[in-house]
């Protein structure tokens, strides 16, 4: 079957014929009538077209003309001139394909041709102002379509199509220039007058005048790819040639020409060096991009890293483009086969937002979000069981260990999605199995992971909550006469007798009451949280461990004991820490001005910044290594020998192997382990 297609071809016989690009429809139907008699007979699919000729022609002109393929001219709704644009682009390209064999000749203008072009089909061009400008828009147009370059200093116009900027402009205007440059007159003046230029790089600019001459292809190469000389040369080559013709007004037609060329190689040089240059930005802003994607949080949204800045604070997207960006993702996180993960792993938590992280951060986030989460899900079932026994409530999670799996993950979900979805089997293993994971955070990794089976622990074990010892804390949090039942039963009628109060009132009247009674009570069971874990950057394993000391039974402290024996062995303990505390102490000074004392004299940082962050990564350890130790929830007072043993065993971390200045530094460690240990 015919298409438009066909119609085309019709409309293009006629017009090389015609030599015009504007036809009457009557005349193009009259030869559409006698080409289709002739070339039915050899395909059968035009049959349909030439049977009705008339009407399916009309419909396939009206076709191309959506198309931007033809212009047609009505009256009184029948179609009456078919203007055919592209004539004029092939009358064009054909005559600058007669300058590429004959670079003598001059760039078609005006008088080239032999049938005018109508004006409403030349779109004009400002050499000066808009030939960069076209240059761009040119490698996107589709249709291509005739421009007029106009040049300064009386120099003549040229007809081009526009999809000969890019390619064969360039290359016709080295001809030019070389051109020029055989005339021995020229070619002695170019060098005399560059020679002054280039006074350090003078046979290099001679070569290139010589490489014009002999190899002009290799010298639009380096128009095309510009270095700081190559754009300097051409530069002056063009400026200096365009200087010597500008006063004179009756310029010859190989002058005109000369002229040309050079505006068109100057303006060809400042293109391609600017698009050098944004290249090279873009190129650097992507490192920028990723250099954040490896910093902390490492976990991002997509907004997240459009809105990344550099160090001046200018949005990195003013450098490259959001499809350059979302290239840059999704060429990461294709995976190289099946079986293993690609270098950036997405994924989409439960609340529905998508995150982007690398995948040698999986295990150092997911460690850091579990070790924060401890705390916070300990925290709350200790505070929420508290507030509901004091309203005599018992929550069925206190009691049922499934209930309570359930009430965990809902809470993770809540308060965490993205934790939520990190933690899954398949990509933790495979993330600890391909990443480069340090062995300190592998081993905080494996604790998540079930012995036997390929799965993790459960969550509560994932999160180390004991029910029982959570619901244990929350009692000890409640005042003495509600902790044992017969009492609070008790009381709570005589409330009821003689005062007449609601249960909500004499909460609010005994609050500030309560919270200063079980203060001492609740500082105890919380220290043993899980502290926050930093990684060693040294990838070395920053965790000293001790042999658990198992505490004799009559000094363990019981769920069942009272709260003034809790507080008794509160204060026995502080009591043993500050006497050592005071043997680390300067006379007449307190802990804290002598831990500054001892941190200005261990510490060789300079820089206040990055000396404030050592001190506080020191800290951190050591408060690691007292949380690993347990030693305040036991309640076991701690001997001069251990806490010289603990500092020993500190220092001799990797982590410590630039300071210098071990013995201040173990006396700080003692000194702040002590003061931890106090609080």
């Amino acid at each position: 079957m015919a298409t438009s297609a066909d119609a085309l071809r019709i409309l293009q016989s006629l017009v090389r014929r015609t030599a015009s690009a504007r036809v009457p429809y009557g005349s193009l139907l009259s030869y559409a009538e006698k080409y289709l008699a002739r070339a039915a007979d050899e395909d059968s699919s035009l049959e349909d077209f030439a049977d009705n000729p008339a009407n399916f022609l009309t419909a396939y002109l009206v076709d191309l003309e959506k198309q931007g393929q033809v212009a047609l001219s009505y009256s009184d709704g029948a179609v009456t001139t078919v203007v055919y644009p592209r004539y004029y682009v092939d009358e064009l390209e054909a005559l600058y394909e007669r300058v590429e064999d004959q670079p003598e000749r001059p760039f078609p203008g005006d008088e080239s041709l032999s049938t005018p072009i109508p004006p409403d089909q030349i779109h004009p061009v400002d050499v000066k102002t808009d030939f960069v400008r076209w240059l761009v828009r040119a490698e996107s147009m589709e249709a291509p379509v005739v421009l007029r370059l106009m040049f300064p200093d009386g120099v003549n116009s040229m007809l081009i199509s526009s999809r000969m900027l890019s390619a064969k402009l360039p290359k016709l205007s080295v001809q030019k220039l070389r051109q020029y440059l055989r005339s021995e007159r020229n070619a002695g003046y170019m060098r005399s007058k560059l020679a002054s230029i280039f006074r350090q790089r003078e046979m290099a600019m001679k070569d290139m005048l010589a490489s014009i001459l002999t190899t002009p292809d290799q010298a639009l190469k380096t128009v095309f790819s510009p270095t700081d000389f190559t754009f300097h040369f051409w530069t002056q080559l063009s400026s200096t040639l365009i200087k010597e013709y500008s006063q004179k007004k009756d310029k010859l037609v190989e002058e005109h020409g000369h002229c040309q060329a050079a505006y068109l190689i100057g303006y060809y040089n400042v293109h391609h060096r600017g698009a050098q240059q944004r290249t090279r930005e873009r190129e650097t802003a992507l490192r920028q991009l990723e250099t954040r994607l490896r910093q902390s949080p490492y976990t991002f949204t997509i907004s997240d890293i459009h809105g990344f800045t550099d160090q001046r604070g200018v949005v990195l997207t003013k450098k490259y483009s959001l499809d350059d960006v979302n290239t840059y993702i999704a060429d990461r996180i294709k995976p190289p086969d099946e079986s293993s993960l690609p270098p950036m792993i997405r994924v989409r938590s439960v609340d529905g937002k998508e995150y982007y992280l690398y995948r040698n951060y999986v295990p150092h986030v997911t460690v850091e979000h579990v070790f924060a989460m401890r705390r916070e899900l300990r925290d709350h079932y200790v505070e929420s069981w508290k507030t509901a026994l004091q309203r005599h409530h018992r929550p069925p999670e206190m009691g049922d260990e499934q209930a309570f799996e359930k009430a965990v993950e809902a809470r993770l979900r809540e308060s965490d999605p993205l934790l939520h979805t990190l933690l899954n089997y398949n990509l933790l293993y495979l993330s600890r199995k391909e990443g480069n994971v340090p062995s300190d955070l592998a081993e905080e990794l494996d604790e998540l992971f079930h012995p036997r089976e390929q799965r993790l622990q459960p969550l509560p074990q994932v999160f180390n909550l004991d029910r029982k010892k959570l619901a244990a804390d929350a009692k000890l949090l409640l005042p003495f006469w509600q902790a044992v039942p017969i009492v609070s039963a008790f009381v709570m009628l005589l409330k009821r007798v003689f005062m007449g109060i609601t249960e909500e009132e004499r909460l609010s009247r005994q609050e500030r009451r309560r919270a200063r009674r079980s203060r001492g009570a609740f500082a105890a069971a919380t220290s043993a949280t899980t502290m926050r874990y930093r990684p060693d950057d040294s990838g070395s394993d920053s965790r000293p461990r001790e042999p658990v000391h198992e505490t004799p039974e009559d000094q363990r402290p019981s769920a069942l004991s009272s709260s003034a024996s809790r507080r008794a062995q509160i204060a026995r303990f502080k009591g043993v820490v500050r006497d050592l505390q005071r043997e680390y102490v300067h006379p007449g000074s307190t802990p804290e001005k002598t831990l500054d004392e001892l941190a200005e004299r261990w510490n060789p940082l300079l820089d206040p910044v990055a000396k404030e962050h050592l001190v506080e990564d020191i800290n951190s350890l050591a408060r690691d290594f007292l949380r690993r130790m347990k030693v305040s929830f036991r309640l076991v007072p701690p001997t001069r020998e251990r806490v010289n043993e603990w500092a020993e065993r500190l220092c001799r971390n990797e982590a410590f192997s630039q300071i210098r200045r071990r013995d201040d530094l173990k006396e700080y460690l003692k000194l702040y382990m002590l003061t931890i240990l106090d609080k």
